[in-house]
Protein backbone atom coordinates (compact mmCIF):
# COMPACT_ATOMS: atom_id res chain seq x y z
CA UNK A 1 0.00 0.00 0.00
CA UNK A 2 1.39 3.46 -0.90
CA UNK A 3 2.45 5.74 2.41
CA UNK A 4 1.63 8.99 3.28
CA UNK A 5 2.83 11.45 6.11
CA UNK A 6 0.03 13.54 8.26
CA UNK A 7 1.12 15.96 10.95
CA UNK A 8 -0.92 13.85 13.37
CA UNK A 9 -3.39 11.75 14.12
CA UNK A 10 -5.82 12.11 16.78
CA UNK A 11 -9.08 10.54 15.50
CA UNK A 12 -10.19 7.54 13.04
CA UNK A 13 -10.70 10.71 10.38
CA UNK A 14 -8.25 12.41 8.53
CA UNK A 15 -7.63 15.44 5.82
CA UNK A 16 -4.86 14.91 3.84
CA UNK A 17 -4.12 18.07 1.84
CA UNK A 18 -1.24 19.63 0.23
CA UNK A 19 1.65 17.81 -1.18
CA UNK A 20 0.49 14.56 0.12
CA UNK A 21 -3.01 15.04 -1.11
CA UNK A 22 -1.37 16.36 -4.33
CA UNK A 23 0.78 12.52 -4.60
CA UNK A 24 -2.25 10.82 -3.81
CA UNK A 25 -4.65 12.53 -6.25
CA UNK A 26 -3.11 14.16 -9.26
CA UNK A 27 0.34 11.42 -9.59
CA UNK A 28 -0.89 8.39 -7.91
CA UNK A 29 -4.89 8.73 -8.54
CA UNK A 30 -6.31 6.87 -6.33
CA UNK A 31 -9.88 6.37 -5.91
CA UNK A 32 -12.15 5.80 -3.56
CA UNK A 33 -12.51 2.63 -1.23
CA UNK A 34 -8.82 1.88 -1.97
CA UNK A 35 -6.44 1.39 0.73
CA UNK A 36 -3.81 3.33 2.01
CA UNK A 37 -0.96 3.57 5.38
CA UNK A 38 -0.61 6.95 7.04
CA UNK A 39 2.43 7.59 9.32
CA UNK A 40 2.86 10.66 11.71
CA UNK A 41 5.70 9.75 13.04
CA UNK A 42 5.03 7.83 16.46
CA UNK A 43 6.10 4.30 15.18
CA UNK A 44 2.83 2.91 14.18
CA UNK A 45 1.40 2.86 10.18
CA UNK A 46 -2.17 3.25 10.25
CA UNK A 47 -4.10 1.44 7.24
CA UNK A 48 -6.92 4.03 6.12
CA UNK A 49 -9.52 3.79 3.50
CA UNK A 50 -9.91 6.50 1.06
CA UNK A 51 -13.50 7.86 1.54
CA UNK A 52 -13.05 11.04 -0.31
CA UNK A 53 -11.34 12.78 -2.82
CA UNK A 54 -11.48 16.68 -4.32
CA UNK A 55 -9.08 19.38 -5.87
CA UNK A 56 -7.90 20.06 -2.22
CA UNK A 57 -8.20 17.59 -0.22
CA UNK A 58 -8.54 14.06 0.58
CA UNK A 59 -10.78 12.74 3.36
CA UNK A 60 -9.83 9.31 4.84
CA UNK A 61 -11.27 6.77 7.37
CA UNK A 62 -8.01 5.06 9.68
CA UNK A 63 -9.18 0.77 9.83
CA UNK A 64 -6.18 -0.36 11.87
CA UNK A 65 -3.06 0.70 13.83
CA UNK A 66 -0.38 -1.43 13.80
CA UNK A 67 3.71 -1.62 15.48
CA UNK A 68 5.79 -0.48 12.89
CA UNK A 69 8.07 -3.18 12.63
CA UNK A 70 10.78 -1.47 9.74
CA UNK A 71 12.32 1.53 12.34
CA UNK A 72 16.10 1.17 14.07
CA UNK A 73 15.88 0.44 17.30
CA UNK A 74 19.56 1.66 17.55
CA UNK A 75 19.79 5.95 17.04
CA UNK A 76 22.36 6.28 14.73
CA UNK A 77 23.58 9.73 14.17
CA UNK A 78 25.31 10.86 10.79
CA UNK A 79 27.25 13.95 11.09
CA UNK A 80 28.47 14.18 7.23
CA UNK A 81 30.77 16.56 6.13
CA UNK A 82 29.38 18.71 3.21
CA UNK A 83 29.58 16.97 -0.44
CA UNK A 84 28.54 18.14 -3.34
CA UNK A 85 24.86 17.86 -4.17
CA UNK A 86 23.76 15.04 -6.00
CA UNK A 87 26.12 12.94 -4.11
CA UNK A 88 24.56 14.47 -1.02
CA UNK A 89 21.01 13.38 -2.07
CA UNK A 90 22.45 10.20 -2.23
CA UNK A 91 23.61 9.83 0.75
CA UNK A 92 20.85 10.96 2.18
CA UNK A 93 18.63 8.38 0.45
CA UNK A 94 20.83 5.80 1.52
CA UNK A 95 20.97 6.71 4.90
CA UNK A 96 17.26 6.86 5.29
CA UNK A 97 16.91 3.66 4.07
CA UNK A 98 19.63 1.97 6.62
CA UNK A 99 17.58 3.27 8.99
CA UNK A 100 19.50 6.28 10.52
CA UNK A 101 17.70 8.38 13.05
CA UNK A 102 19.69 11.48 12.84
CA UNK A 103 21.66 13.01 10.28
CA UNK A 104 23.68 16.53 10.62
CA UNK A 105 25.90 18.16 7.61
CA UNK A 106 28.65 20.34 8.88
CA UNK A 107 31.05 22.16 7.61
CA UNK A 108 35.19 21.69 7.34
CA UNK A 109 38.13 22.88 5.72
CA UNK A 110 38.40 21.02 2.40
CA UNK A 111 34.80 20.97 1.77
CA UNK A 112 34.02 21.84 -2.41
CA UNK A 113 30.37 22.35 -1.64
CA UNK A 114 28.27 24.64 1.30
CA UNK A 115 25.22 25.27 2.92
CA UNK A 116 22.75 27.26 0.94
CA UNK A 117 18.92 28.63 2.00
CA UNK A 118 16.66 25.93 1.75
CA UNK A 119 19.37 23.04 1.27
CA UNK A 120 18.09 21.35 4.59
CA UNK A 121 14.56 21.65 3.63
CA UNK A 122 15.25 19.59 0.05
CA UNK A 123 17.65 17.19 1.52
CA UNK A 124 14.28 16.63 4.10
CA UNK A 125 12.00 16.11 1.23
CA UNK A 126 14.82 13.33 0.15
CA UNK A 127 14.67 11.69 3.30
CA UNK A 128 10.92 11.49 3.12
CA UNK A 129 10.68 10.26 -0.05
CA UNK A 130 13.02 7.35 0.96
CA UNK A 131 10.90 6.92 3.96
CA UNK A 132 7.91 6.01 2.31
CA UNK A 133 9.82 3.63 -0.08
CA UNK A 134 11.57 1.61 3.04
CA UNK A 135 8.27 1.47 4.78
CA UNK A 136 9.97 3.49 7.55
CA UNK A 137 7.20 5.38 9.92
CA UNK A 138 9.92 8.20 11.33
CA UNK A 139 11.35 10.09 8.74
CA UNK A 140 15.16 10.37 9.07
CA UNK A 141 15.51 13.99 10.88
CA UNK A 142 17.58 16.03 8.66
CA UNK A 143 19.43 19.11 10.89
CA UNK A 144 20.57 22.36 10.39
CA UNK A 145 24.21 22.52 8.78
CA UNK A 146 26.93 22.80 11.97
CA UNK A 147 30.26 24.39 12.25
CA UNK A 148 32.97 21.95 12.66
CA UNK A 149 33.44 23.02 16.24
CA UNK A 150 29.25 22.61 16.53
CA UNK A 151 30.00 19.28 15.44
CA UNK A 152 32.83 18.19 18.21
CA UNK A 153 30.82 19.35 21.60
CA UNK A 154 27.96 16.74 20.17
CA UNK A 155 30.18 13.67 20.48
CA UNK A 156 29.63 13.86 24.20
CA UNK A 157 26.60 12.55 24.10
CA UNK A 158 26.97 9.32 22.10
CA UNK A 159 27.28 5.82 23.79
CA UNK A 160 30.06 5.59 20.58
CA UNK A 161 31.11 7.90 17.88
CA UNK A 162 32.95 6.11 14.87
CA UNK A 163 35.15 8.06 12.74
CA UNK A 164 35.94 7.16 9.06
CA UNK A 165 39.64 8.17 8.72
CA UNK A 166 41.49 7.83 5.32
CA UNK A 167 44.68 8.43 7.53
CA UNK A 168 44.23 5.28 9.80
CA UNK A 169 46.20 2.46 8.88
CA UNK A 170 45.39 -0.35 11.26
CA UNK A 171 42.51 0.25 13.82
CA UNK A 172 39.50 -1.56 12.63
CA UNK A 173 35.95 -1.16 13.85
CA UNK A 174 34.72 -3.52 16.75
CA UNK A 175 33.49 -6.88 16.31
CA UNK A 176 29.64 -5.60 17.74
CA UNK A 177 28.34 -2.37 18.78
CA UNK A 178 25.19 -4.75 19.92
CA UNK A 179 23.88 -2.71 23.14
CA UNK A 180 24.90 0.56 22.40
CA UNK A 181 21.70 2.72 21.74
CA UNK A 182 22.72 6.13 20.58
CA UNK A 183 25.70 5.64 18.39
CA UNK A 184 27.27 8.53 15.85
CA UNK A 185 29.13 8.40 12.49
CA UNK A 186 31.62 10.98 10.80
CA UNK A 187 32.20 10.71 7.77
CA UNK A 188 34.43 13.77 5.72
CA UNK A 189 33.94 15.57 2.16
CA UNK A 190 35.64 14.84 -0.94
CA UNK A 191 38.89 16.54 0.14
CA UNK A 192 38.63 15.05 3.71
CA UNK A 193 40.28 16.38 7.15
CA UNK A 194 43.10 18.15 7.72
CA UNK A 195 45.80 16.81 10.70
CA UNK A 196 44.21 19.51 12.95
CA UNK A 197 41.08 18.17 12.17
CA UNK A 198 41.77 14.94 12.49
CA UNK A 199 43.14 15.23 15.66
CA UNK A 200 40.26 17.42 17.39
CA UNK A 201 37.64 14.48 16.33
CA UNK A 202 39.98 11.43 18.13
CA UNK A 203 40.80 13.98 21.16
CA UNK A 204 36.77 14.63 21.61
CA UNK A 205 36.47 10.47 21.74
CA UNK A 206 35.74 9.41 18.59
CA UNK A 207 37.24 5.96 17.90
CA UNK A 208 39.60 6.81 14.48
CA UNK A 209 38.76 3.49 12.20
CA UNK A 210 40.33 2.76 8.47
CA UNK A 211 37.68 1.73 5.88
CA UNK A 212 40.48 -0.69 4.06
CA UNK A 213 43.29 0.17 1.40
CA UNK A 214 41.47 1.96 -1.14
CA UNK A 215 40.08 5.45 -1.05
CA UNK A 216 36.70 5.27 -1.25
CA UNK A 217 34.85 8.11 -2.54
CA UNK A 218 32.74 10.44 0.39
CA UNK A 219 29.01 8.91 -0.52
CA UNK A 220 30.50 5.13 -0.59
CA UNK A 221 32.64 5.84 2.67
CA UNK A 222 29.19 7.49 3.85
CA UNK A 223 26.92 4.10 2.99
CA UNK A 224 29.19 1.38 3.18
CA UNK A 225 30.20 2.50 6.53
CA UNK A 226 26.92 2.95 7.79
CA UNK A 227 25.76 -0.32 6.56
CA UNK A 228 28.50 -1.78 8.65
CA UNK A 229 27.59 -0.05 12.04
CA UNK A 230 24.12 -1.04 11.00
CA UNK A 231 25.15 -4.90 11.31
CA UNK A 232 27.19 -4.16 13.93
CA UNK A 233 24.12 -2.78 15.98
CA UNK A 234 22.07 -5.86 15.21
CA UNK A 235 19.51 -4.15 13.32
CA UNK A 236 19.48 -6.28 10.26
CA UNK A 237 18.24 -9.21 12.12
CA UNK A 238 14.98 -9.99 10.83
CA UNK A 239 11.55 -10.21 13.02
CA UNK A 240 8.02 -10.20 12.14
Amino acid sequence: MKRFFVDQINTSDVVLTGSEHNHLHNVLRLNVGEQVVLNCGDGFDYHATIVNTAKNSTNLHITDKVKNTVDATTQVTVFQAFVKRDNMSLIIQKCTELGVAHFYPFESKFITAKDSDGKVEKLQAIANQSTKQCRRSVPMHVHDALKFKQMLGMLRDFDVVIFANECEKSALLPNTLAGSKNVAIIVGSEGGFDKDEINAIVGAGATSVTLGRRILRAETAAIALTSVVMYLCGEWNYED
